[in-house]
């Protein structure tokens, strides 16, 4: 592989920058690409890992120190504190003053292995808060897109390799302090997985085949087992996220918050302890007072209020029941009612021959008529159709609220207005301890906006930490959930005797994977022996050190560094410098013995080694690390000495210019002259 060409638009520090870069020869294998600090030599190297590995993943999203996972639209757009974001700053502010969508895209062209041009595209467009993005990439006339495009890249550089080949020269040097956590990736950069994936496969296979021979129930609940397991691993991806994600948004909101608490702090005029302990204390009295009458109207008033509000229409109520009383209670209305109640039987039993809706007619007829001669309405007024039982037993409450209403009235109108004075209390100490921490009143309004923006900001954290305590538990759930479903299928599994032709497939099967695991544990060996020489013939080209004799790699590719005596060295007691040497050598020696051809991009590259060994790496390191190296240097790191040791072997020098932070672009010439 070898980079032809590179443009930034919009991305980092770049408004628009074109590298060519296709120049570099076996002979001048070496671009420079020149810049003081806060140029944009890190923005050129961030965005061609950006290109590689895009940013829907979550470690590809981690910031500063300590790192934290940010969400897309944060990583994007910026969070608006410690991260600015992909997009070009003052590129977005002129887009969103415009109303205008922006577009921000790395472009890289390279030729593939078989001398094929390959053009990359990774890009973004933002529109006010909203953005979209995609990735292109064509190859022989052909242009693919999404998914697909991102194969292709991936068949390129790895992306959890990028960062092996486009690296800082200062951060590096966590590979020396690694207690095992990069042997699968090392394992992967020299190209001897290959074996433990093929096993993989097989084991699969061997699985696939000795469940072909389960009865049918069975073999539906075991299908059933896995898809249980699967959920319960997709649940414990979404919750991992989901958490990183909320712990961002809590770093953030943190940093906000210690912010506003200091504005807050320098806005208060500084009152005494003893003033603010005194209403405070009044408060609390106040509070409780207004909380136990509030809780007295809730027990009361609701029951009563619509009565004591209209007692006038009791009176009415009152008077309407004994009416209905009276009438009701006299001999001819009994009488009347009797009769009333019995006569349609009667008719029935009478004049057998009429239909049951004249014997009803007939008798409503009669009825009425006879309660008119004794003078009984019986259908009119408020309570006409409610029994005299009734009437009795509601009549006595009535009377006691015609009675004791307005008493009554008096004494919750009483009680609400006690509570309005024990809420303007509240309100007037609340406005006394505010008017005591402000001061002037000229910082008033600004008080309460921040003092509002207090209380928003604590809200939040707390939502976001009942949040995150939910998905803490969704995560503890899902672990049990697949450690219990783990044990169901290989239960299932084991629960019936395999002496079919699949469960013999399967033993041979696992036989063959068992054969290829031990190979390739044989060539993880020898491969690691062989990187070990390596290496240590790489550290002594670069460095000669009197204390260091030998570095020894174990099989999680841990260094461990030996005096001649055969003493191990501590390697917290070597410098930054040696450990940044140590790795350069580790990642050189990793790149031969892999036989990679991937170009070298290297930022800071000489930052705190000493000058002997800084003409080392120029003189032995560089020209022979890889078929194209770009290096992004400082004029402090590469002086005009330093170049010239270099100039032999540079194809190309590009000097970055900012006259903003936001407004980088490129000069084909040095920053510094021979």
């Amino acid at each position: 592989m070898k980079l032809l060409r590179v443009r930034l638009e919009n991305i980092f520090a770049y408004r628009d920058a074109d590298f060519d870069l296709s120049g570099t020869t076996p002979n001048q294998n070496i671009v420079l690409i020149w810049g003081r600090n806060g140029m944009g030599k890190t923005s050129f190297l961030n965005a061609m890992k950006l290109l590689f590995t895009g940013a829907d993943k979550t470690e590809y999203r981690r910031v500063g120190f300590p790192p934290i996972a940010l969400s897309g639209p944060q990583y994007i757009l910026g969070d608006g504190s410690r991260w600015t974001g992909v997009l070009n700053r003052e590129a977005r502010r002129r887009a969103l003053t415009l109303g205008e969508p922006v577009t921000a895209q790395i472009i890289a062209s390279w030729l593939d292995n078989v001398g094929e041009t390959v053009t990359a595209t990774r890009w973004w467009t933002a529109e006010a808060e909203d953005y979209t993005s995609g990735v292109v990439v064509e190859r022989g006339g052909e242009r693919k897109t999404g998914a697909v495009a991102q194969g292709i890249l991936e068949d390129t550089i790895p992306s959890d390799l990028v960062r092996f080949f486009f690296f800082d020269g200062e951060d590096i040097k966590s590979l020396t302090e690694s207690s095992g956590s990069y042997q699968t990736d090392f394992n992967r950069l020299l190209q001897i997985t290959f074996l433990e994936d093929l096993s993989r496969e097989l084991v699969a296979l061997s699985g696939d085949r000795k469940r072909s021979g389960l009865e049918a129930t069975l073999r539906r609940e075991l299908d059933n087992a896995q898809a249980n397991l699967a959920k319960a691993k997709t649940v414990q991806i979404e919750a991992r996220e989901t958490l990183d994600e909320i712990d961002a948004q809590l770093a953030i909101d943190g940093v906000e918050l210690r912010r506003v608490q200091i504005r807050r702090a320098n806005l208060s005029s500084g009152a005494s302890e003893a003033q603010r302990r005194v209403l405070e204390e009044q408060l609390k009295i106040e509070e409780g007072r207004l909380d136990n009458i509030t809780d007295q109207i809730v027990r009361e008033l609701p029951k009563d209020a619509p009565i004591l509000a209209n007692l006038t229409l009791v009176r009415k109520a009152l008077d309407e029941i004994v009416s209905r009383m009276t009438q009701g209670g006299s001999a001819e209305a009994t009488f009347a009612n009797t009769v009333s109640n019995k006569l349609r039987g009667w008719i029935a039993e009478g004049c057998p021959a009429l239909s049951d809706s004249e014997a009803a007619k007939l008798s409503a007829f009669l009825s009425e008529r006879m309660r008119n001669l004794v003078h009984v309405n019986g259908s009119e007024g408020l309570f006409s159709g409610v029994s005299l039982a009734v009437l009795e037993r509601i009549m006595g409450r009535f009377e006691t609220w015609d009675v004791a209403g307005g008493s009554l009235r008096s004494a919750r109108g009483r009680v609400l207005i006690e509570a309005y004075r024990h809420s303007n209390a509240v309100q007037e100490i609340n406005r006394s301890l505010f008017n005591l921490e402000v001061g002037a009143n000229s910082n008033a309004e600004e008080f309460r906006i921040v003092s509002n923006k207090l209380v928003e900001l604590e809200d939040g954290i707390a939502k976001q930490n009942q949040l995150k305590g939910q998905w803490s538990t969704r995560l503890a759930e899902a672990a049990a959930d697949e450690a219990k479903w783990i044990g169901e299928v290989k239960r299932l599994e084991e629960s019936q005797d395999q002496v079919s032709q699949a469960a013999r497939d399967s033993r041979f099967v696992l036989k063959a994977a068992k054969a290829l695991n031990e190979i390739g544990e044989r060539i993880k060996t020898e491969t690691r022996a062989e990187l070990e020489k390596m290496l240590n013939e790489k550290f002594r080209l670069i460095i000669q050190h009197p204390l260091i004799d030998r570095i020894a790699l174990d099989e999680g590719y841990v260094l461990t560094f030996y005096e001649k005596s055969g003493k191990a060295i501590g390697r917290t007691s070597l410098s930054s410098g040696m450990k940044q040497l140590a790795a350069t050598a580790l990642l050189w020696a990793m790149k031969d013995s892999a036989g990679s051809d991937v170009p070298v991009i290297i930022d800071t590259p000489l930052g705190r080694i000493d000058r002997e060994n800084q003409e080392h790496l120029l003189r032995a390191y560089y020209p022979a690390l890889a078929h194209q190296v770009i290096i992004l240097p400082t004029n402090a790191e590469i002086d005009e000495r330093k170049l010239g040791l270099l100039s032999d072997r540079v194809a190309k020098h590009y000097s970055i210019r900012n006259s903003s932070g936001d407004a980088a672009s490129v000069d084909p010439e040095p920053l510094v002259k021979i």
